[in-house]
């Protein structure tokens, strides 16, 4: 699959001042959810019902790895909005080159969604909401664009042991923007409203990468065909840039862990239960 796109390569002295998302954007790394494809079939799973008529949307869609999982694994019209303009015209041109014609996307502001109320069925942020400033103002306008009964699905990474503070001011210099200390609960607080329903949580933790495991990944990244019009020395400084971020992130997602949240805009009855349950160990059966 060929993908090219007009982009205006940096120099290699560029380069090595790059942010994360900035180098991402230079050689279209997937930077895909936490969990990557897993997660968003399990996304899926949860929240039977969506199919041809209705419509998905993710904020920060990057280069949209989201997207057209979702638009391949469904039959919604899914649409991505994203603040870089590379990654948008990159996404458009792999969209077009893989046939997923109900995969769509456009450059747009979590805290300013140029789509009107009640226009989706489901709103995926996936740990997007962590790098804007106005939290409150963004998780808002994700439920205003929900139709009623409509799906958030938000998988946010968050601290269960306190790091280094050395460590956090390295990756908020990497990603070139403020990283909140925040638990699970305090994500659970954010993306809930009056009136909604916290439908499914599911917690996971990181599995440590080696440093031949991420030497691969960095190598896959580069071998990409879009990547093949850069210089070998414009890849390797890329290559030194992508290494180094992959390697601090390594080490700050030791004190972390993410979860998988599905909230309901609106229940149609929100009496609570009186005899609540628990689930018994060991006796559950999936086919």
């Amino acid at each position: 699959m060929s993908i090219t796109t007009a982009v205006q390569r940096p120099t290699v002295d560029e380069v090595r001042r790059l942010n994360f998302s900035q180098t991402v954007g230079l050689v279209n790394e997937p930077n895909m959810c936490s969990g990557g494809a897993a997660t968003l079939r399990t996304i899926l799973r949860e929240t039977p019902g969506l199919g041809a008529g209705d419509r998905i949307l993710e904020v920060g869609s990057n280069t949209g790895f989201s997207v057209l999982e979702l638009a391949s694994s469904s039959h919604c019209e899914v649409h991505g909005i994203d603040i870089e303009d590379s990654s948008v015209e990159f996404s458009k041109a792999k969209a077009t080159a893989l046939g997923l014609a109900n995969a769509h996307f456009k450059v747009g502001d979590g805290t300013r969604i140029e789509y009107p109320d009640g226009h989706f069925s489901m709103l995926f942020a996936s740990n997007v909401t962590s790098f804007i400033p106005d939290r409150r103002r963004a998780v808002d306008e994700y439920y205003r664009v929900l139709e009623r009964f409509g799906v958030l699905a938000a998988v946010p990474i968050f601290y269960h042991r306190q790091p280094p503070a050395a460590l956090l001011a390295e990756v908020e210099q990497a990603i070139g923007a403020p990283l909140p200390r925040w638990s699970r609960a305090d994500w659970e607080e954010m993306f809930g409203r009056p009136g909604s329903e916290l439908f499914f949580s599911e917690e996971y933790e990181y599995d440590y990468l080696t440093a031949a495991q991420i030497d691969a990944y960095v190598a896959a990244v580069l071998d990409q065909p879009c990547n093949d019009d850069m210089s070998e020395e414009l890849k390797e400084a890329a290559g030194r840039r992508l290494h180094y971020f992959y390697t601090l992130f390594n080490e700050n997602l030791a004190y972390t862990r993410y979860a998988i949240l599905l909230y309901r805009k609106g229940q149609p009855t929100a009496f609570p239960v009186l005899h609540t349950s628990s689930a018994v160990a060991g006796t559950a059966i999936r086919r």
